[in-house]
Order: structure tokens, then C-alpha cells, then sequence
């Protein structure tokens, strides 16, 4: 299973990068890495050597990798699909190597225009594939709306219930005060330069 996996996903990202020669430079930054990929719960462990001309993926790699992510598919796939979604604050997804390796290659495969749907469809069939990109759709949507929800509510709670920060009509009076203050002692100098 691993290994059709491997061989699926390698056929599918370098005949993509054949229709974006441009992304083959992008690829550059990786050549010469191994990078392992541990999806926890399907037991799916890839390892990809990129290199200018493109990938090979196996799935019975046992050497040393450069890095390693291990992390859930659900948690791989949101990283893919939030156009802000980082590796390193993410708590679904271990990293352990070079992290900067691990942030290149989802930077890679962010910018890489692939119509997953289309390929899928080759696959398993246009229905399927449709069924499929609604699904990821939905995710990227759900997900999108939770990582806003956590940005309030964190908000929230630092400015109103732990009062760790002030809210924006506190910090606009904080400012403003400020402003007044520095504006007074301008005009304290003024008075003080005219007086000696």
C-alpha cells in the first residue's frame, strides 16, 4: 500500500512540475534533502529526494533523513490548503531536523498549482474526485473559520478576562496621552528656553 502511495503521489507532483517549468527552480532549494513523511494514523511513512529535475518517493527508505514530519493527514492537508498556515506553531505536526527544510517544501507545495481534483479523477473517476475536492473545499473552509474563532476568542480572553492586554479603546487613550504628554513637554521646553 505504502509503496503504490509513494509511486502514485511521485507521478502525480512530477508531472506537474512538468507543466510549471518554473517551479523546477523553486524545487532547487530542496535538491540533495531527504525528507521523511509519517502519516500517524494511516502508518503511511514516505521519504522524498527532491532535486532539479523533480522527486522520487519510496516508501521502504530506513537511511537518515535531513527532516522528519510526523503528523496526522488531517493536519497535513490543512497546511496545505491555509494560505497562512505555519509549521512551526502548529501542535498537530512534529518536526524533527531542519525545520527550515520542512517550511521549504509546504512553501513548494503551497505555490505548486496543481488541480488535485483533475488528477484524482484520472484515478478514481470524475464523481469521486468531485466528492473529493467538495470535501477538501469544506475542510479549508471549516478550518479557515476555527483558526479565525481562535484568534477572537484568544483576543478575547487576554483583553476581558485575563486583562493581559488592553483593549483598543485603552490603548487609543494610552496613546493619546502619550501625544498630550510629549506635546506638553515641548511646550514646557519652549517656556523654559524663553525664560534663560
Amino acid at each position: 500500500m505504502n509503496q503504490l502511495i509513494a509511486l502514485t503521489l511521485e507521478t502525480l507532483l512530477n508531472h506537474a512540475l512538468r507543466w510549471e517549468a518554473s517551479s523546477l527552480n523553486a524545487l532547487n532549494k530542496l535538491s540533495g534533502k531527504i525528507i521523511r513523511i509519517e502519516i500517524e494514523n494511516l502508518g503511511i511513512n514516505l521519504s522524498l529526494f527532491p532535486d532539479n529535475q523533480g522527486f522520487i518517493i519510496l516508501s521502504d527508505y530506513e537511511g537518515e533523513a535531513d527532516v522528519r514530519i510526523t503528523a496526522k493527514l488531517f493536519s497535513l492537508l490543512q497546511l496545505l490548503l491555509q494560505r497562512n498556515a505555519s509549521l512551526s506553531n502548529n501542535p498537530d505536526v512534529t518536526i524533527t531536523g531542519k525545520i527550515s527544510i520542512a517550511q521549504n517544501l509546504f512553501q513548494f507545495l503551497k505555490t505548486l498549482n496543481i488541480d488535485w481534483e483533475e488528477q484524482a479523477a484520472r484515478w478514481v473517476g470524475d464523481t469521486p474526485a468531485h466528492k473529493l475536492g467538495n470535501l477538501f473545499r469544506q475542510c479549508e473552509t471549516y478550518s479557515n473559520e476555527q483558526v479565525h474563532k481562535l484568534q477572537l476568542n484568544i483576543t478575547e480572553y487576554l483583553q476581558e478576562e485575563s486583562r493581559q492586554l488592553p483593549t483598543r479603546i485603552e490603548m487609543e487613550k494610552f496613546l493619546n496621552g502619550v501625544d498630550n504628554l510629549r506635546d506638553d513637554l515641548e511646550r514646557l521646553e519652549q517656556r523654559v528656553q524663553r525664560l534663560s
